[in-house]
């Protein structure tokens, strides 16, 4: 840096403040940022009160306390980093990212506010203030931040210079701030009354046109309220005119601000008490929604984590060079200093290396959770205790971002959807909001979370019982129950006791403890008595009457929220509904315009099929004649002769002639025995009933409707329910013919083949394909359990290749195979004992030869030539005993011979 420091640098102007404090529209939001970061701080309690004072612009002073972490001075200097957070990272459940809410939301609310904080053994103090910038025509931005030691109350700095910097800034403070003296300062150090804190004081309050301040004190002492309250423009509609709470009180705002509460809000000293709303409405259900659209956060969070990994790379690498040119340089020499020069740049190329694989990990889990969809909770239920107020909830790490958004059917303007309440909490990787936190930062994304929450609006609202799903209506009788009478959205619910109770009754009601921050459920028979009271501020899990949840130490109380998903799309179910409204008469017609067009498709897949015989079928006079008077009446052409698929035992027959040709009983095809080919005739066989002719017309059209109903084969193939019969011999009625139906010759054989016997007839040979595929199975199955048999099962493995088809159905196959598996667990716990008692005696053995070979060296030891001052360790040889006793029994034997010669 030091060579850029002619250079000219960017300067923040002091009008830059107000600039920007405009990103915050909405009050309320403004004065949440504030709770963020109180919240971030892990505070457990934050206190938002006001302080009257009428020599201050706006009357009042606003004040945020909290006993959250508090900050050192180093940590104060950072607070006055414009765009600069710590709090920043894509896995941090922290709500500040941008390091600008302090900023923004202070100088929305007012032109000047003072810092207080306490941590460890320091008191720090901030000031920023557009009157003291104005005032002095300063163009920069200037911060007094003087600090002070906790316990002595005396100046930080040690040095003169920092001491002479820190009486100017205190001058400014007492001058500018609503403190004049240093007593008053230290006054509202002692507010914090714990170890850590930070109070926050806004003052000279921004104002509207007409001069009255933005909130309103004095009409709710307990409460801040906005003086003016504009209207949504997009909800301008006869069911809109009331101002919603969040809107319009503090209060209300901060009971909802966060989706799981685990701080404790005061508002004018007086607590909140905060809400989960999934557990404050009737009927709730949730889902599970998984889309894959959510990309723009996660492409983001990539790109940077890549860009991170890329210079961490270059780092690593240059390191790594600097210390391999180092270690070159000194090869074996060096001096002192220059070796250890070279084992720092060796540790910081080794730490640079760890850095870069760890980026490198991250980089690449961001890779593939760009590709995994993002899921989302979507959690539903009706507000009976306040009908008026409904919408989505979107909170962003548990952050409220939008609330009462409208979708789905609540947009178009009827009563469907009203009265739901609809909470999902979005992360940052899927959605990222605005600097503001009012809105996300993606709208096409933003818009299709908002899309799929009206798909599932729809459909619970088609679920949750509201709506009768026959007849469409019910709504105003359900609402009724509730103590809503009349069709007017806007209308204050009954205040009478049994309609508080009855509302009561069908909501939980959840309370958050003032110790231990725990939720607890009350059951109702505790909040009947209290319908007309409102239980105590400080509300404790010792007050509750059940004795389960009663104390601190005991785990929270989980919320179980009933799981629904969404099974058939909307349109879908509305044309089944409308379906299913039509007159009989008209589903008829449909139905027996789409058979028309399936009869042709079928007649002529089959006709293909098929290979034709010529069993002739030809008429009676008597016959034809009723029949032509009939065809004439219904204005049809005659129908053809009909043509039977032909078979090879099949016999030609005439109308006039009665021949039935027997086969022999006692045969069957092959693949079938005896038992089985007599069950499949008794199956196929049908006897004939007698009836008149307008029963029998009746149950023809009947059949042939039946018969004749178009399905979906498996490979897509439109085909019939009509099963294929065997061919029997043909014989024309000839006391009552029936009628032939025109262009529809198949339907009339099959309902001919229904007067005869089945003496002749084969089975089709789909049965015998199953057939071949049940021996098939059984075979595979005998194989497997021959191969498989434990050596405890009972029967033998003969015995088991030999079962028939009915013992295999009856076979205990789970019993089977929990023995297999008994056995081979046995076994292998078998050999694992005899592997383990081999290595023990393995271990035995070559601790016995270990000290077997000592003994050895030890006797070796006077035969070898080792000097007596030098050491023999027997230990360090005794591994090459063998080779060492080999040479002494070699030299013993020399020396033996040597011996004998000179004894010669």
């Amino acid at each position: 840096m030091s060579k850029y420091t002619a250079l000219s640098r960017a300067q923040l102007s002091f009008e830059y403040l107000h600039t920007n404090s405009t990103t915050h529209e909405f009050l309320f939001g403004a004065l949440a940022e504030l709770l963020d970061n109180s919240r971030d701080a892990a505070a457990t309690k934050v206190n938002i009160y006001t302080i009257q004072r009428e020599d201050l612009r706006g009357g009042c002073m606003l004040c945020f306390l909290d006993d959250g972490d508090g900050m050192e001075p180093d940590e104060v200097s950072s607070v006055m980093r414009f765009g600069s957070s710590c709090k920043k990272s894509g896995e941090s459940n922290m709500i500040g990212q941008y390091g600008n809410g302090l900023k923004s939301g202070s100088m929305r609310i007012g032109k000047d506010f003072v810092l207080f904080t306490k941590k460890e053994n320091s008191m720090s103090c901030l000031m920023l203030s557009r009157t003291f910038h104005e005032t002095e025509n300063l163009t920069e931005v200037i911060v007094p931040m003087p600090s002070w030691n906790r316990q002595t109350r005396l100046p930080l700095p040690a040095h003169d210079d920092d001491r002479e910097k820190h009486s100017i800034e205190l001058d400014l403070i007492l001058k500018y701030s609503p403190f004049n003296t240093k007593k008053q300062l230290f006054e509202q150090f002692d507010k914090i009354d714990s170890d850590t804190g930070t109070l926050v004081v806004i003052y000279n309050l921004k104002t509207l046109d007409n001069g009255e301040p933005e909130i309103d004190i004095f009409t709710d002492p307990q409460d801040i309220l906005l003086t003016q309250m504009d209207y949504e423009k997009e909800y301008e509609d006869e069911r809109e005119h009331f101002t919603i709470p969040e809107k319009k009180s503090f209060r209300a705002y901060t009971a909802v601000l966060y989706q799981e509460p685990r701080m404790r809000i005061y508002v004018q000293n007086s607590k909140v008490r905060t809400k989960r709303l999934e557990t404050l409405t009737h009927l709730p259900k949730q889902y599970e929604y998984s889309s894959a659209r959510f990309k723009a956060r996660s492409e983001k969070e990539t790109f940077e984590a890549e860009n991170r990994c890329k210079l961490a790379e270059e780092r690593a690498r240059e390191a790594e060079s600097d210390a391999r040119n180092q270690e070159r340089r000194l090869g074996d020499g060096g001096t002192k200093e220059e070796r250890m020069e070279l084992r720092i740049a060796q540790r910081h190329a080794i730490e640079c290396r760890r850095d870069c694989e760890v980026l490198k990990k991250l980089a690449e889990r961001k890779r593939k959770s760009l590709k995994e969809p993002k899921t989302l909770r979507f959690t539903f239920g009706l507000n009976i205790q306040n009908r008026k107020c409904f919408g989505m909830f979107v909170y962003n790490c548990s952050r409220l971002i939008k609330m009462y958004e409208r979708v789905g059917p609540q947009l178009e303007g009827g009563s469907s959807g009203v009265g739901v309440i609809g909470v999902v909490n979005v992360p940052y990787l899927v959605l990222e909001p605005t600097h503001n936190k009012q809105d996300f930062a993606d709208a096409k994304e933003y818009r299709h979370l908002l899309r799929a929450l009206g798909e599932h609006l729809h459909h619970y609202w088609q679920i949750c019982g509201v709506v009768d799903p026959r007849t469409g209506s019910g709504v105003r009788n359900f609402w009724a129950e509730f103590g809503y009478f009349t069709n007017k959205w806007t209308e204050e619910p009954s205040q009478e006791p049994k309609y508080m109770k009855k509302r009561l009754m069908k909501t939980n009601q959840w309370m958050q403890c003032d110790r231990c921050l725990k939720w607890r459920v009350l059951p109702f028979s505790h909040a009947n008595y209290k319908v007309n009271e409102s239980l105590s501020d400080e509300w404790t899990c010792h007050q509750n009457p059940d004795v389960n949840y009663n104390k601190c130490m005991i785990a929270e109380q989980q919320v179980k929220i009933p799981s629904a998903s969404i099974t058939q799309k909307p349109f879908e179910e509305k044309v089944t509904k409308k379906t299913a409204d039509l007159p009989r008469d008209r589903r008829k017609s449909n139905e027996e315009k789409k058979k028309t067009a399936a009869d042709d498709i079928i007649a002529s897949r089959r006709s293909s099929k098929r290979s034709v015989s010529p069993i002739v079928v030809s008429r009676t006079p008597e016959t034809a004649k009723k029949s032509s008077s009939k065809l004439v009446a219904k204005s049809t052409p005659k129908p053809p002769k009909v043509v039977a698929p032909e078979r090879k035992s099949g016999i030609v027959r005439d109308s006039n002639s009665r021949v039935s040709s027997k086969r022999n009983a006692s045969s069957q095809p092959p693949g079938f025995d005896k038992e089985e080919y007599k069950r499949l005739k008794e199956k196929y066989k049908k006897k004939p009933v007698q009836v008149d002719d307008e029963d029998e017309e009746e149950e023809e059209e009947e059949e042939e409707e039946e018969e004749e109903k178009p399905v979906i084969k498996k490979n897509g193939v439109l085909g019939s329910k009509r099963s294929i019969t065997p061919q029997k011999s043909v014989e024309l009625p000839s006391k009552k013919p029936k009628e032939n139906k025109p262009n529809n010759h198949i339907s009339s054989i099959n309902s001919l083949h229904k007067n005869n016997s089945i003496e002749n007839a084969e089975p089709p040979r789909e049965i015998v394909n199953l057939k071949k595929i049940q021996d098939k199975l059984a075979e595979s199955l005998r194989l497997c359990l021959h191969y498989f048999s434990p050596p405890s099962w009972p029967t033998k493995k003969e015995d088991l290749i030999n079962l028939d088809l009915d013992k295999l159905l009856d076979f205990p196959l789970n019993k089977f195979f929990d023995t297999y598996e008994v056995n081979l667990t046995e076994l292998i716990a078998q050999y694992q004992q005899h592997a383990t008692d081999a290595e023990k005696r393995a271990d035995s053995t070559e601790t016995k030869l270990a000290n077997l070979r000592k003994l050895v060296m030890q006797l070796l030891k006077p035969s070898l030539n080792f000097d007596t001052e030098t050491e023999c360790n027997t230990d360090e040889i005794g591994d090459n005993v063998d080779e060492i006793l080999a040479a002494v029994v070699k030299e013993s034997t020399k020396s033996s011979s040597q011996t004998s010669d000179v004894t010669s």
